[in-house]
Formats: structure tokens, sequence, C-alpha cells
């Protein structure tokens, strides 16, 4: 750094300017390793991004970005700001979506959690839903599984989940069902033995089955225990889609609703989906949120999902799709 800068800086003749766009204009720089690309990118001239960085150096009295180098490269003292500088947008990030909120007449955001299952089959009409009917301007989804969103939940990092019947059995919670589905037997596609007869389909396949860390396995095996059906446990997986490609290797078979079967058959996976040949059982999907905050926006969310996902249903598997309750309003 020149040494007039530096006395510059001693005698209080820093430049006044905007710390946070020279340092906005320094993270690009550094992440791009070129200046022009860098101001094209933030919408301005090469001359004012070259200016925030000079401002940004005059202010702190040490260089950041070695010009000599082509491309740019960083100095000792860039790679630590580079390191306090991501932490510094993040949080301005976050105190402006802060005050969106504080100031805003509607809901400047909605989180909300999935079931990893049915993310992708409903994602698309939940956007249509929140930002189009709704009017609220940004969407922020993540998937999981029931356990995930009962954490997130009362943890306030969601307004409210499209989960299982896990949550909602307790105060403080508002849940509103969705869909309530029976569990079929998922056979690979050739299998050509009886499939009303569990003792041949276990002696000739595989279980694969969802791990007891997660609801549907501990769903699936209290159920397995009330009918004294006991099986070998060759493989699991803590997401339905892996658990319906071991069905499609042709050496195991599942036990799976249609809310878990949806995207594997969306992608092309061949599959035989029968009843049960033992007492079937059944599970709810629902809308949930914590009492008295997204209420009504729960209460209208809950048949939307509900009519997404009998359209896909009647799409994808039409002769299991008659078999689901549908919570749409329609009667």
């Amino acid at each position: 750094m020149p040494d007039r800068a530096i006395k510059d800086r001693k005698a209080g003749n820093a430049p006044d300017f905007n710390l946070f766009r020279a340092v906005e204009v320094f993270m690009a720089v550094a992440e791009m390793q070129q200046v022009t690309t860098a101001a094209q990118a933030l919408g301005m001239t090469q001359s004012a991004a070259s200016q925030h960085l000079k401002n940004l150096e005059t202010a702190f009295g040490v260089s950041f970005v070695d010009r000599s180098q082509r491309p740019v490269t960083l100095t000792h003292a860039g790679l630590l700001l580079q390191r306090h500088g991501f932490r510094i947008l993040n949080e301005i990030a976050d105190l402006r979506a802060a005050i969106r909120r504080l100031n805003a007449t509607t809901l400047p955001v909605l989180r909300m959690g999935l079931l990893a299952s049915i993310a992708t089959t409903l994602t698309p009409g939940l956007f249509d839903f929140v930002v189009k009917d709704q009017g609220i301007p940004e969407l922020v989804l993540s998937a999981g599984l029931a356990d995930d969103h009962k954490l997130a939940l009362h943890a306030r990092q969601i307004d409210l989940a499209v989960t299982s019947e896990l949550i909602g059995q307790e105060d403080g919670i508002h849940a509103i069902p969705v869909v309530d589905e029976p569990f079929y037997l998922v056979l690979p596609s050739d299998y050509a033995g009886d499939p009303g007869d569990i003792n041949e389909i276990a002696a000739r396949l595989s279980l694969v089955r969802f791990g007891v860390s997660t609801p549907v396995g501990r769903r699936t095996d209290q159920h397995l225990q009330r009918c004294r059906l006991h099986f070998p446990r060759a493989m699991e997986a803590d997401r339905s889609s892996m658990v319906v490609a071991g069905v499609a290797t042709g050496k195991c078979f599942a036990i799976l609703s249609p809310t878990l079967l949806i995207d594997a058959v969306a992608e092309g996976m061949r599959l035989k989906i029968v009843p049960l040949p033992f007492p079937g059982f059944r599970r709810r999907v629902q809308v949930v949120t914590r009492s008295g905050a997204f209420d009504a926006l729960a209460e209208a969310l809950a048949p939307r999902c509900a009519r997404i996902l009998r359209h896909h249903f009647a799409l994808r598997f039409p002769e299991q799709a008659g078999e689901v309750i549908y919570h749409d309003g329609t009667g």
C-alpha cells in the first residue's frame, strides 16, 4: 500500500465511502478474479468497482488484492477479509430479511418443510399457491422426515410442514389432514410368483425397508410385529428413492404407500404394486403449524396439497389412486 494512503488514514483523511458496498465488490472480485467481470455482475462500471476497492484499502491501510497478477490474487489481508466477508454479507442479508418481516403488511417469506418423498411432486403447485395466490414473495423449502419437521417447527426454523401424523397429537400444534393412504406390497415388475403368498415372497425376495430411525420405518415395524411377521433385515434406507431402488434390482420387495412411491414411478421405475397379503394399515399426510401462527394459511394449503396429490396419483397409478382418502374439500 502506498505510504501516502497510510498517512492519510492516520491523519483521519480516510475516504467517506459505503463499506458494505465496498466489501460486496471485494467479495465479487475475490470470487471471479477479475475486476471487470465482478463489476459487470454487480451492475457497475469497472472504474466504480476499482474505486470501491481503493477506498476499502485506503480505509484499512493495507492491500487486499495483488493487481500485478493475472488473474488477480488476494494478499494475506485479502484472504482474511474474504473469510470475514462471507459472514458480513450473510449478516446484512439476514438483517434486511428481518426488517422486511418487521415492516411488511403481508408475510414476506414462508418457510416450509416437506416430506422428502413428495417434495418434487408438490413444489410447483406450492410455488403457485404461495407466491401467486397468497401474494407471499418468497418461499423457502426444505425436504426431510417427520422427525426433522417436528424439531424445526419447535425451533421456529420453519413456519409449517407437509408431513406425517407423527406431529399433531400435542399441545401447541395445529394439524389439518391432506390424505389418508394405505400401504401396498411393492414387487419387482417381473415377479412371477403368487403376490398373495407372503411366505413365498419372503423366501424368494429380501425385504428392503425404512430404518427404524425413521417414522415410517417404526410404523411399518410395529405393524409387522402385530401381524406376527418377521422378515430378515436385508437392506435399510432413510429415503423412499433408495428403498424403491432396492425393489427395482429385482431382488427385493417393500411395503410402501402412494406418497412414498410417487417420485420413483414418475422416474420410470418399473414396479408391481399389489394389496398387502396380510391385514393392511394406513398413514396420514397432513399440514402442521404452530397453533395461532399460520392457522388460516395451513387450512388453505392442506386441500391444495390434496388436489395436487390426487392428480398425480391418478396419473401415475390409477388402480391405487381411488383407495386414497383425499381431504381436498370435494366430498
